[in-house]
């Protein structure tokens, strides 16, 4: 399998560790237009040494012959790149979110429909073994129904590329990081959005320039349930740890909560007060791979990310606007063969 990166600004790791469990990804081309960046790596990694490297991702998509392409540049100038690969019918591993826009998320559907393409994006909450287990609790009914879910993702601001300042380059701080808790919630839980609501603001860094330092979400389930999601660039510098993320979701029956740092799961349910351990779970570039060559469904298929890129961007309309709205139900697309 011949495998290209168009930007290499994202968690590209994840899908170079995945080639190498893999053993058969030959890394054919890199598109990069921070030169430093891309010598780095290519230096740095031995898969990413025998790319053939590019600095405008046009140049890559006429030359490099490609089974696969990872699209991880900058957020806003995403679509382009993806519009062509999709409409060239090369499969697409996507940075978060899929674009910046609600009218690019549109033509990005169109050209989906009518594509030979397949589609994933670097959701990787999905793939953290401690999300694993708190959907298996919930899809087991241990703790019954689901009532409320509350997820919290907070980080350090630290040293960050100038395009991380721009709205129009990096689509703000809901869609960027607050697209993996709501998409957290509707993969753990199994149920969709139908409003939202949302609160985002840039009282405490000025050197982030046009991005939110902090936002909160709050959310309507379809079976009525409540759900918030926390998102914030205010983590002390000198925290243990750069991200502090948690999740805690309440059933009629009992409650399932990890946080960071935990080595297990807590769940109390009826008279029981348990923690389980996390397991492991499959490497998200492994999964789709299977999947291409005829395995079963990945857990974040093209419509997850359409999805999930379209309740986020939702989000942040509902936080520009400073009010709540209705979401439509899913469009699935088209077949996932």
């Amino acid at each position: 399998m011949k495998l290209a990166f168009i930007g290499l600004k994202g968690h590209v790791g994840t899908v170079l560790a995945g080639a190498k469990l893999l053993g058969d990804v030959e890394v054919v081309a890199a598109a990069e237009d921070d030169a430093e960046l891309l010598a780095s790596l290519i230096k740095k990694d031995p898969l990413l040494a025998t790319a053939q490297p590019y600095q405008h991702w046009r140049h890559l998509i006429e030359h490099a012959m490609m089974d696969v392409c990872c699209v991880a540049g900058e957020s806003g100038g995403r679509v382009e790149p993806l519009l062509a690969l999709i409409e060239r019918g090369v499969h697409v591993v996507s940075e978060k979110p899929l674009v910046t826009t609600l009218a690019d998320l549109e033509r990005l559907r169109a050209a989906f429909a009518k594509s030979r393409s397949q589609v994933t994006m670097l959701l990787e909450l999905r793939h953290q073994p401690k999300n694993v287990r708190v959907r298996e609790i919930i899809q087991r009914g241990d703790i019954g129904e689901v009532c409320q879910v509350t997820t919290q993702k907070s980080y350090k601001w630290g040293q960050r590329a100038e395009w991380f300042g721009s709205r129009a380059r990096l689509g703000g701080t809901i869609p960027y990081i607050g697209i993996h808790s709501l998409d957290t919630i509707r993969w753990v839980t199994g149920l969709d959005f139908i409003h939202l609501a949302a609160i985002h603001g840039k009282i405490a860094r000025p050197e982030m320039g046009e991005t939110e330092c902090h936002a909160s979400v709050l959310g309507e389930l379809s079976n009525g349930a409540s759900v918030t999601a926390r998102i914030d660039y205010l983590r002390p510098a000198k925290a243990p740890t750069h991200g502090d993320d948690r999740l805690r979701v309440v059933g009629t029956k009992g409650v399932v909560e990890v946080n960071e740092g935990d080595e297990t799961i807590s769940l109390i349910a009826g008279d029981k007060m348990e923690r389980i351990p996390f397991g492991e779970t499959e490497n998200l570039f492994v999964e789709f791979v299977k999947f291409l060559r005829g395995g079963a469904v990945p857990r974040i298929t093209a419509d997850d990310c359409l999805r999930s890129t379209e309740i986020a961007l939702r989000a942040r309309e509902a936080a520009d606007e400073t009010r709540m709205i209705a979401l439509p139900p899913m469009r699935p697309v088209r077949g996932l063969k």
